[in-house]
């Protein structure tokens, strides 16, 4: 299953990806090694002050006003070649 990745439109350096989370159980078939694990959910990554990553919990939707970056393998155009002009 694929995994997006997300940028907000206004300019707070707010990246958001999804996840797939472990719960630790154990038998857990939603778990590795047997699946993928739980989700996939949407976290929102940014850097603090002191230049370290932070991250927090979104859901499984997107908040308003952010919208998927297109996935450059996906697109058709990544597909055909590119035409050579003499």
């Amino acid at each position: 299953m694929p995994v997006q990745t997300a940028r907000r439109v206004t300019p707070d350096g707010v990246i958001y990806r999804q996840q797939y989370v472990r719960c630790g159980k154990p038998g857990c078939r939603r778990c590795p090694p047997t699946g993928p694990g739980h989700g996939p959910y949407w976290y929102g990554f940014y850097w603090d002050y002191r230049q370290r990553t932070r991250s927090f919990y979104v859901g499984k939707q997107l908040p308003a006003g952010v919208k998927p970056i297109p996935d450059p393998a996906a697109s058709p155009a990544a597909a055909r070649p590119e035409e050579v002009m003499p």
